[in-house]
């Protein structure tokens, strides 16, 4: 018990705790970073941000709308140190040899960008709720490990989660307490969420929205003017200055990304696996099962008691009018809500899509375990929780920091049992993890860059010979010597009917999942 009470005391020390965390963050996101995975999706972005390079360079500025999401700021994040890399390096060009280093250079960019915004926003939620729940909580997001999993990938939603809490964040404490500065640099946060993914533009709706009902209940037309058309017109500056392509056409690309947006995200589908039924649209259970799959068991106690500790407040708040429009978990519970349930009506449903309601449950959890552990009367109650809580938060985080390393994506909640169990509810995607293993494995076991086949043939080529990689559902058998199927892939009709046989020779297993099985031809 005196170890706990040290470990307390130490960390009222905030110099000390600042430093823990980012010893344990460094080791969670630095620590083989690069090599561990290429996502499809990265790879695309390789080739957008040095587009986006090309177009600021030439002056082509058109270049620099390359998607719809738009990921401008995943683009200006990793072009410019991938550039100045190729400067300094005289690499200029991507092949199978120098990728792996791009790569790295790419998400270690990202990865130190992501530190920096939860300081940002450590900073900001401190101000709100006080730095013991806002560091708890920061803490945890960060050690949930399918966030860590998704804060390792060249990818934009860890960085939406980020930009989007911290930019209703500074919009709250200006509606507390009006500043141009504050209000200025909302919009700006709140401008990073949209030019990161163009769903962030509900962000800035929520925030406008919001404002609009606070100030007509104040009647204080002259404070919502203020606050309103400052917010709004730091977010158009702060657009049009970071997405060059709109100092060429803004309508025809503002269109394009909302209209490709309810194209792909809305109408298009997304191919997923639930309960052993192939599907393009998930369905209405699709979201809270990832929740519960992919988060915790800490996470999810510490919302349970959140939810005994605090109802009674948040009933109370609710009759009182006034008081909605001053307690800070009414503000963000109203957007995320929100967030998570416009979700549901797009027939595109990822499991990553969820992640910006990461840092928001945990501050709830942590609200409700500090509550929690405030209402014990007794000292050696208190002991006892804090030995409970303790002992759970080694066994659901350190623990699976440690064992699941560096493959946090495909982390699952033993609450559902093994990783394979938890795979016949929700179907794992391969999505990149570990390919540069699997590489590995297979010019170890079967020689110097056999021909393989693959459905998805962009990560494989990046770091092997092109003409060497083929599509299964494309190219005849004749082109591959090795078939390879990432997790829940199966052999395509095109192949089961050419009359070619294949045998499954072996597999590479990630985390107790068969994540890569690898068959060769049959003799005839």
């Amino acid at each position: 018990m005196k170890v706990l009470e040290r470990l307390a005391a130490l960390f009222k020390n905030r110099s000390v705790a600042l430093v823990f965390f980012i010893i344990v963050f460094g080791l969670t996101r630095f620590i083989m970073l690069g090599p561990d995975e290429i996502n499809p999706d990265g790879v695309n972005w390789h080739y957008r941000s040095q587009q986006f390079i090309v177009g600021l360079k030439s002056g082509d500025f058109e270049r620099t709308y390359q998607h719809y999401h738009p990921g401008v700021t995943l683009m200006w994040l990793t072009g410019v140190p991938i550039e100045i890399y190729k400067q300094i390096t005289g690499v200029t060009t991507y092949d199978q040899y120098n990728f792996i280093a791009f790569n790295t250079v790419a998400k270690y960019s990202v990865v130190l960008a992501q530190l920096v915004l939860t300081f940002i926003l450590l900073y900001y939620l401190s101000k709100v709720v006080g730095f013991k729940i806002a560091y708890f909580s920061v803490f945890l997001f960060s050690l949930e490990p399918f966030f860590m999993g998704n804060s390792r990938l060249y990818h934009m939603d860890v960085l939406l989660a980020l930009f989007v809490l911290i930019g209703l964040l500074i919009s709250w404490l200006n509606l507390k307490s009006f500043s141009y500065k504050q209000s200025i640099l909302a919009g700006v946060f709140l401008s990073l969420s949209f030019l990161t993914k163009s769903i962030g533009i509900g962000a800035l709706f929520f925030v406008l929205l919001f404002s609009t009902a606070y100030f007509a209940n104040k009647k204080d037309l002259k404070g919502l003017l203020n606050y309103f058309f400052t917010i709004l017109g730091s977010f158009i500056v702060t657009t049009f200055v970071l997405f060059p392509a709109l100092w060429v056409r803004p309508v025809y690309y503002l269109s394009e990304i909302f209209a490709e947006s309810e194209r792909v995200g809305i109408r298009k589908g997304h191919e997923q696996i639930v309960f052993g039924e192939t599907t393009q649209d998930a369905g209405l259970l699709f979201y809270p099962l990832v929740l519960l799959i992919k988060s915790t068991p800490f996470l999810i106690a510490g919302l349970i008691l959140c939810l005994m500790r605090c109802v009674n407040s948040f009933s109370n708040v609710l009759k009182n009018i006034k008081a909605k429009y001053h307690n800070p978990y009414i503000y963000l519970a109203l957007f995320y809500l929100g967030y998570f349930f416009i979700m549901f009506y797009p027939s595109k449903k990822l499991d990553r899509y969820m992640l910006p309601l990461y840092p928001f449950l945990t501050l709830l959890a942590s609200y409700g375990i500090i509550r929690f552990y405030s209402f014990l009367k007794t000292s050696k109650s208190k002991k006892v929780f804090m030995s409970v809580a303790l002992f759970m938060f080694t066994l659901f985080y350190i623990v699976p920091a440690i064992t699941d390393f560096p493959y946090y994506f495909t982390y699952t909640s033993p609450l559902f049992g093994t990783a394979n169990s938890a795979n016949t509810i929700i179907a794992q995607k391969p999505f990149g993890i570990a390919v540069p293993a699997l590489k590995d494995y297979i010019i170890n076991r079967y020689g110097n860059e056999p021909e393989l086949g693959f459905i998805d043939t962009k990560p494989m080529k990046a770091i092997y010979s092109n003409s060497k990689v083929a599509d299964i559902r494309v190219n005849g058998v004749s082109d591959y010597e090795l078939l390879v199927l990432g997790i829940n892939e199966e052999i395509p009709e095109k192949v089961l009917e050419s009359g070619t046989r294949f045998r499954k020779d072996s597999s590479l297993y990630v985390n107790g999942l068969e994540y890569w099985r690898i068959y060769v031809k049959e003799d005839k």
